[in-house]
């Protein structure tokens, strides 16, 4: 982080140096709402980009800048506008393909995502980041055959995309392929121990676990994923069901003294912690 806040600095310090000068004014606009955006002052970074097409309209940097801060912002009609306007200018410039789809993929648009998805993988197709989130858009269709596909081409561009890893195991489990989810999941488990997705892959490995009656399995399972995640309730309840089956009572009945510290009307972790102190 520190380097670049140096480079921004720097870059914010030359631009207005430029526009003091009189020099350079649209590119040193440019590098202002750069530096703007970077530094997370997005409405700054609108208004300098708004400087720079009174400069000149066509400038297809200005217009993919101002595009990609409106989406920052939420307003995803005029972010499709600008970004759409950047990529006729600038045509062969996949990166801003895949912008004007991630932005129709927020509209929900997903023809239009495809679309611009397809396109940004033509100009670039190491483009690890289309076919991911294009991959996302059939995933949320129920084309699991075919998310599948791009998660793995996604892994293949990219071995280190946990989330690829993730999502392409929740495809097999869709394609009713327990076997091959359950050495993708260990992928990503053993592979990325201190990973997010890898928390998420515990979780729906104790799922499968528990699903298929093998409950000690899932309960190692779903205490790994409580490293991560020591307070999230569902976690623990089935922590405890797990508990309960394989007979380790007063892990259970812990797990559910968390929940009902946290949420002391809970009625699944009352009911169960009655039926385990009556056992």
């Amino acid at each position: 982080m520190f380097p670049m806040a140096i480079a921004i600095s720097d870059m914010e310090k030359k631009a207005r140096n430029c526009l003091k000068k009189g020099e350079k004014k649209l590119s040193a606009l440019i590098a202002l709402g750069i530096a703007s955006f970077e530094s997370g002052q997005v409405k700054q970074a609108v208004e300098n980009y708004r400087k720079a097409l009174a400069i000149n309209e066509n400038s297809p940097e200005a217009n993919a800048g101002l595009g990609i801060s409106y989406a920052r912002l939420g307003d995803l009609k005029l972010a499709v506008e600008f970004l759409e306007k950047a990529l006729k200018l600038s045509p062969g410039c996949g990166m801003l393909a895949n912008w004007l789809a991630d932005a129709f993929f927020d509209q929900g648009d997903l023809d239009r995502a495809v679309e611009f998805y397809s396109q940004a993988i033509r100009l670039n197709a190491m483009d690890s980041n289309a076919h991911n989130d294009m991959a996302d858009v059939f995933r949320i269709r129920g084309d699991f055959k075919k998310a599948l596909e791009l998660y793995e081409k996604t892994i293949q561009i990219d071995p280190l995309d946990t989330n690829a890893m993730l999502e392409r195991a929740q495809c097999l489990i869709q394609l009713q392929q327990d076997e091959q989810a359950f050495a993708a999941l260990d992928q990503l488990i053993l592979g990325f121990p201190s990973s997010r997705d890898c928390s998420t892959a515990l979780v729906i490995k104790g799922t499968l676990n528990m699903r298929a009656g093998r409950h000690a399995e899932a309960l190692a399972n779903f205490k790994q994923a409580l490293d991560f995640f020591p307070f999230n309730r569902s976690v623990l309840f089935h922590a405890a069901i797990s508990a309960v089956r394989v007979n380790r009572m007063d892990e259970a009945e812990a797990f559910l003294k968390r929940i009902l510290e946290m949420t002391p009307d809970d009625r699944r972790a009352l009911a169960l912690m009655k039926r385990v102190k009556a056992i």
